[in-house]
C-alpha cells in the first residue's frame, strides 16, 4: 500500500475530529467528510483536504448569499420630468417611455413677454401671453441616439393683448381716418391666434424618460391659425357710434390681413430633465 492510501484514512479522521471540535455533530461531520472525499480526491493522491470545505457557513450566511445570488437590478420607471424656456413661455413636462423608441409626453406652458409693436399704422405695445397645454409623442428612429422626431397637438390660447399709442401729434389714424386721441380715449385690443387645437410637428434631441439629469431641445412648428383681431375704444361714445365702430372694426380686418401669413408658429425650446 501507498504512502498516499495510508495518509487518506488519517486525514478524514482529521477532518471529522476538525469538525467536530468546533461543535459539528459527529455523524453530520462522517457525511460532510464523505461528501467531500468524494468530490476532491484525485487519483493516487488520497483526499485533498483544504480549510475552505470543511469550514461550516451558518444557516443565515447562506441565505444572504442565495438573495444576493437572484437579486437583479433595478429597473428604471421611465418616466421624465423637464423644465424648458422657448417661444411657448416657460414650460414643464412630463415624459412616459411606452416602448425603447417611443415616448408620449404631457406639457404645460405659460408666462409671458411684452413688446412694441406696428400693425396698419397704429403704434402698439403689446404684451404675448402664453397658454398652452401641449400632447405629443417623440419618435426615437436611432436606438443609439437621442435624436427625436415629435407629432400631436397643442391646446393653445396665446394672444396680445395690444394698448394704442396716438401719433406724435396726438391722433389715432383709424382704417384710413384720423382722429384725436381725446376722442377715441384709449385704445385697446386682442389678437388671438385661429385655431384653439394646434398641429405640432418637429425635431428635437434628448430622452427625459432615461434616468438621471439631461439635456433636451425642440425644433418645430405649431400650426395655430390666422389671428383673429378686435378693437376698442375706452371712450363708449366713440365705441358705440355705429360710424366710428365700422371704423374700428374695418381696421380690425385691415389687421387681420396684415397679418393671415404668421398662421405658422415657430417653436424653439431648450431645458433640462431628469428621469427615474
Amino acid at each position: 500500500m501507498s504512502y498516499f492510501k495510508y495518509c487518506r484514512p488519517i486525514a478524514i479522521s482529521i477532518g471529522i475530529l476538525l469538525l467536530n471540535a468546533i461543535s459539528i455533530d459527529p455523524a453530520t461531520a462522517r457525511e460532510t467528510i464523505a461528501i467531500i472525499d468524494r468530490q476532491t480526491a484525485k487519483p493516487g493522491l488520497g483526499l485533498d483536504i483544504g480549510l475552505d470545505p470543511i469550514i461550516p457557513v451558518s444557516p443565515s450566511k447562506r441565505m444572504a448569499v442565495s438573495q444576493n445570488s437572484t437579486t437583479t437590478a433595478k429597473e428604471s420607471a421611465g418616466i421624465g420630468v423637464s423644465a424648458k424656456v422657448g417661444t411657448l413661455g416657460i414650460g414643464v413636462d412630463v415624459a412616459k417611455s411606452l416602448t425603447p423608441q417611443f415616448n408620449a409626453r404631457l406639457g404645460f406652458n405659460f408666462g409671458n413677454i411684452s413688446a412694441n409693436r406696428t400693425d396698419s399704422g397704429i403704434n402698439y405695445d403689446a404684451q404675448l401671453n402664453f397658454s398652452s397645454i401641449q400632447l405629443v409623442g417623440d419618435y426615437y428612429p436611432f436606438t443609439s441616439s437621442s435624436f427625436r422626431i415629435t407629432g400631436g397637438l397643442v391646446a393653445q390660447n396665446n394672444r396680445f393683448a395690444v394698448t394704442g399709442q396716438p401719433n406724435n401729434n396726438g391722433v389715432y389714424t383709424i382704417a384710413g381716418t384720423q382722429f384725436p386721441a381725446s376722442s377715441v380715449g384709449t385704445l385697446s385690443g386682442e389678437y388671438k391666434y385661429g385655431n384653439s387645437i394646434a398641429p405640432y410637428i418637429g425635431i428635437g434631441i434628448g430622452k427625459s424618460s432615461n434616468e438621471g439629469f439631461g439635456f433636451n431641445a425642440d425644433l418645430g412648428v405649431m400650426f395655430a391659425g390666422s389671428p383673429k383681431v378686435s378693437l376698442t375704444a375706452s371712450n363708449s361714445a366713440f365705441n358705440n357710434n355705429p360710424i366710428t365702430r365700422a371704423q374700428l372694426d374695418n381696421q380690425a380686418r385691415q389687421t387681420e390681413n396684415d397679418l393671415k401669413g404668421f398662421n405658422v408658429y415657430p417653436v424653439l425650446s431648450i431645458g433640462l430633465s431628469y428621469g427615474f
